[in-house]
């Protein structure tokens, strides 16, 4: 089995030890340990990093995806409602997860936190 990139480890939400298994217990909850390998994901410091970019990135794509529909398009003020809500959530959670995971993973990489894995 080869081994993935820090983007597919970060894209498929992977165990950055292992890289077999997910990372989220739930929605946006990380879990405590690997299952396979026993990596201890607990530990990791994800601050407000991942937060910040899914904003700035998903208000970018929205901003510009909204202005050039109503400059083309001219859809109703009610369709630009539910369109725009329902994207920014979907694209928030999966940009969160990304960049969340990426961070564990990069942590991982440069031993930030002097992960260890557990035997």
């Amino acid at each position: 089995m080869r081994n993935l990139s820090l983007f597919e480890v970060s894209l498929f939400n992977k165990c950055p030890s292992c890289q077999k298994t997910g990372i989220y217990a739930s929605l946006l909850g990380v879990k405590d340990e690997c299952e396979v390998c026993g990596f201890a994901l607990k530990n990791h410091d994800a601050g407000d990093g991942p937060a910040f970019f899914a904003m700035f990135i998903t208000a970018t794509i929205v901003s510009i995806l909204a202005v050039l529909a109503e400059i083309f398009m001219r859809p109703p003020l009610w369709l630009h409602m539910i369109v725009w809500s329902v994207l920014t959530i979907v694209l928030s959670i999966f940009f969160l997860r990304v960049i969340k995971s990426g961070l564990i993973a990069l942590q991982y990489k440069y031993n930030v936190l002097g992960y260890k894995k557990k035997k």
